[in-house]
């Protein structure tokens, strides 16, 4: 992640995608409205330890100045608030809702997660060959119509992994509060200018009851 920031300039374009293992830890720093952080597992976790979500902000996410756009893609367990961007996209509401206690900066990042925080990510087989539901989908999609909104592709997503029976629901998160209905997905082109006015973490987080039905550690069949 450092290598992948390390001198980024305004114009440059990076892109971060994971498939493989997620789960969800206990937060030390009580910023979790839930109490618990979530979290990938490198193929060296067992002696690195995890890579948690207020990490992963703040060594690919904080560093990146206006101008520099980031696209981020984690088909994994435990994945919708995987990276603390602040704003969530709403598709039954259509808006943004902020993520009390997460840090508002200057670079345009937005992240597609396989499922929610509580959910975990299917593995499915094409061609003989395994590979993640969301990230199978998302190819789909993207061959489909590789001009749709940010909404419509998410809404895609949605529709594709509920037609072949999965219950995961990938979420769309950014670092900047932009009209997504009004500009297409892509990843070179189109970096939104900063739009937060104050940078820094923002509001503590909302209370919220223990969420249920997630998962802890791996489960045979997943790919969490």
């Amino acid at each position: 992640l450092r290598w992948l920031v390390a001198g980024a300039q305004p114009g440059d374009i990076l892109f971060l995608q994971f498939s493989g293992h997620g789960t969800q830890v206990q937060s030390r720093d009580g910023m979790e409205a839930d109490g618990k952080d979530e979290a990938l597992c490198p193929t060296d976790y067992k002696e690195a330890g995890y890579l948690v979500d207020n990490e992963i902000y703040d060594l690919a996410v904080t560093p990146l100045q206006s101008g520099v756009k980031m696209t981020i893609i984690l088909d994994c367990c435990h994945s919708g608030t995987a990276v603390d961007l602040p704003f969530m996209w709403e598709p039954r509401h259509g808006n943004w809702t902020e993520e009390c206690g997460s840090p508002h900066t200057a670079g345009d990042v937005q992240m597609f997660s396989g499922c929610e925080d509580d959910q975990c990510s299917m593995d499915v087989q094409r061609h003989g060959r395994a590979g993640g539901a969301m990230t199978t989908a998302m190819t789909r999609a993207i061959r489909e119509c590789p001009n749709f909104t940010y909404p419509d592709l998410l809404n895609r997503l949605h529709q594709y992994l509920q037609e072949d029976g999965h219950e995961q629901y990938p979420r769309l998160t950014s670092s900047q509060r932009f009209d997504p209905r009004s500009k297409c997905f892509s990843m070179c082109e189109g970096a939104v200018p900063n739009m937060n006015p104050v940078l820094g973490v923002g509001a503590p987080p909302r209370h919220q009851p223990q969420r249920t039905g997630g998962f802890l550690g791996f489960m045979p069949g997943f790919l969490m």
